[in-house]
């Protein structure tokens, strides 16, 4: 009778333990559970990601990435969010045009070697 008693036990610890280490995956560690109710400011977002149901996460979601580098969870369907994703993709989009531009108006001036002598 006890060694039924502690086969139950290990059984149900060895069960316990199995769902718990499913239920731990490293990439659904870091979703968002819920969205922010709060307005989000332009000025204080550089970037986002999404979140994606197929990660392992329980919703789906546009995680805007502060300056100072907080995490912000939104609903991918609000209107301004929408807004806000594609005010950042025009601002990169610029960025990266603005770089081209320097190099490229660089690349025909003095070289910094030239310029030293």
């Amino acid at each position: 009778m006890a060694l039924r008693l502690l086969l139950l036990l290990l059984m149900l610890a060895a069960a316990l333990l199995i769902n718990q280490s499913q239920g731990i995956s490293s990439s659904a560690s870091d979703c968002c559970l819920k969205y922010s109710q709060k307005g989000i400011p332009r000025g204080l977002v550089k970037s986002y990601s999404i979140q994606e149901l197929a990660s392992g996460c329980a919703i789906p979601a546009i995680v805007f990435i502060t300056k100072k580098g907080k995490k912000i969870c939104a609903s991918p369907t609000e209107p301004s969010v929408q807004k806000l994703i594609k005010n950042i993709e025009k601002k990169v989009k610029g960025d990266i045009k603005d770089r081209k531009k320097g190099q490229h108006l660089r690349s025909r001036g003095r070289s910094k070697r030239q310029k030293r002598q």
